[in-house]
C-alpha cells in the first residue's frame, strides 16, 4: 500500500523539527513520479506532468544533483534546512506563474546553503 503525499510530508516536517547538518535523501523517478526519501521512508512525491517535472527539477537543483532519469535514484546529505525548501518546492503549483519565482528564491538560497556548507568543511 502506497503513503498517501499528506502523510509522507508529516513524516518530513516531523523529521525537520530538529535542526541536523547531515540527513541523507534520494530523489528517485519510476512511472508514477519522482519521490524524495529517506531511507525507505517517503518524504515528497510529485507527479509526471508538467508542474510535477518543474518541481522535480528545481528539487534536484536545491539537493544540488541532477534530477535522475527513469529508473534512476540519486543520493546526497543535506541540512534539515535545505530539506525545508526542497519540501516547499515540492508543494508549489507550476501553473501558477508566481510559482517560479518562489521557486527560483528557494533554490537561490538552498545554494547559497551549500556552498556555506562547503567553505565550512
Amino acid at each position: 500500500m502506497s503513503v498517501s503525499r499528506k502523510k509522507a510530508l508529516e513524516y518530513a516536517y516531523a523529521l525537520i523539527e530538529v535542526p541536523r547538518a547531515h540527513i541523507r535523501v534520494t530523489l528517485k523517478q519510476t512511472n508514477g513520479g519522482v519521490s524524495l526519501l529517506h531511507g525507505r521512508r517517503l518524504l515528497t512525491r510529485v507527479y509526471l506532468n508538467r508542474s510535477g517535472m518543474n518541481s522535480a527539477a528545481a528539487m534536484a537543483e536545491a539537493i544540488g544533483i541532477s534530477a535522475p532519469k527513469l529508473g534512476e535514484s540519486k543520493t546526497a546529505l543535506i541540512s534539515s534546512g535545505l530539506l525545508y525548501r526542497v519540501l516547499a518546492i515540492s508543494q508549489l503549483d507550476f501553473r501558477n506563474p508566481a510559482a517560479l519565482e518562489v521557486a527560483s528564491r528557494l533554490v537561490d538560497e538552498a545554494r547559497d546553503m551549500q556552498s556555506g556548507d562547503r567553505e565550512d568543511a
